[in-house]
């Protein structure tokens, strides 16, 4: 069909100065958008951006001939969304030009918000928990797949998670999926990332060529580990002199916490392995939150849960509170630990 994006792109501005004049910001477009390689690239109208309510009366879809028309709105507080990586279509705002702009503050503010997608891009730590988030992500669909037993259902979890864990290497890789426009070639654009999975690139070429429902939900698994395994060994390790621990905070934690660790001590002498795994579970639990929160080592308790041997996972708890008690030592907590009554009353309590 004949080009017609110039000639759609004049209608647009128009229709805005005559109609929505006080009430859209601005008009987006991309080169190439939503286009097929036959078709003749140039810049096209993409979205625009409302400044009132009125204003997202300009959206209209339509057809001429046989290419389909969407024009949308993204609002300010969206655009920052997709600035912060907070969206999938990070491409809309990265390739954004500027085809009309209510006033130059506008226009400028468009621009500050394509600079804050560039920094955010830039920036390895903010990237590194990006990837971890649009990870965990493609780890949600996984679970709902797992259980799901319709072709139809399983296909298109696989092609959610093959998206979401292609946007985390693009966002390692200081960069974004969909520089053809919303046409995402996941083999084409992954292939020219420095960093990534060994075999990833053959492992979203399996899941594609995968006819067997129990084949691509292993297939989906194994993709979701190779990525959970590269950023492992990616972690960004901060400086411990760049955070300043409460110490007094988890003293607080562990004089709540005592009455666990004695329960758990008697239900293990006990021999009852379902309390004992309900509590070790629940100090699991714990322990995940005070390492992160105060700078702890490795606070593993359930990996030496033994049903038929409880001394062990008991004599694992009483070393890890030990060693939580000299980290508080260590860092001078004066600890509110009593012998007796009387000596708590003495105390002035």
């Amino acid at each position: 069909m004949k080009n017609i994006d110039g000639q759609l792109i004049e209608w647009a501005k128009q229709k805005i100065e005559r109609e929505f004049h006080d009430d859209v910001a601005l008009l987006i477009g991309q080169l190439g958008a939503c286009k097929i390689p036959t078709d003749e690239q140039n810049v096209a109208f993409d979205f625009f951006v409302p400044n009132t309510e009125k204003g997202y009366r300009l959206a209209k879809t339509f057809v001429i001939e046989d290419m389909g028309y969407d024009l949308f709105p993204i609002c300010w507080e969206r655009l920052e969304n997709i600035a912060d990586l907070n969206e999938t279509i990070t491409f809309a705002l990265a390739k954004g030009v500027v085809l009309y702009a209510r006033t130059e503050e506008d226009k400028q503010r468009f621009l500050s918000i394509q600079k804050r997608l560039n920094d955010h891009l830039n920036d390895r730590d903010y990237c590194y928990r990006k990837c971890l988030e649009q990870v965990d992500v493609a780890m949600e669909i996984y679970k709902t797949m797992s259980f799901d037993k319709d072709i139809c259902h399983v296909r298109k979890a696989a092609g959610g998670i093959m998206q979401y864990l292609s946007m985390a290497l693009a966002t390692w890789n200081h960069t974004y999926l969909g520089k053809s426009y919303s046409l995402v070639e996941y083999g084409t654009e992954i292939h020219s990332y420095e960093e990534k999975p060994d075999g990833f690139e053959a492992g979203i070429e399996a899941i594609t060529n995968e006819n067997n429902m129990i084949n691509l939900k292993l297939l989906s698994q194994g993709l979701i580990q190779s990525v959970r395994d590269f950023f492992a060994s990616k972690i960004v390790i901060k400086k411990a002199e760049q955070k300043e621990y409460h110490y007094e905070d988890l003293a607080e934690w562990y004089y709540e916490a005592r009455y666990t660790f004695r329960r758990l001590q008697y239900y293990c002498q006990d021999k009852n392995a379902m309390i004992a795994y309900q509590l070790g579970c629940y100090l699991q639990i714990e322990f995940d939150s005070i390492q992160e929160e105060f700078g702890l080592k490795d606070l593993d308790l359930l990996g030496s849960y033994h049903s038929l041997d409880l001394s062990i996972l008991q004599g694992k708890a009483e070393q890890l509170e030990s060693y939580i008690v000299s980290v508080l030592k260590e860092n001078n907590v004066t600890l509110r630990i009593y012998d007796s009554i009387s000596e708590f009353l003495e105390a002035g309590n």
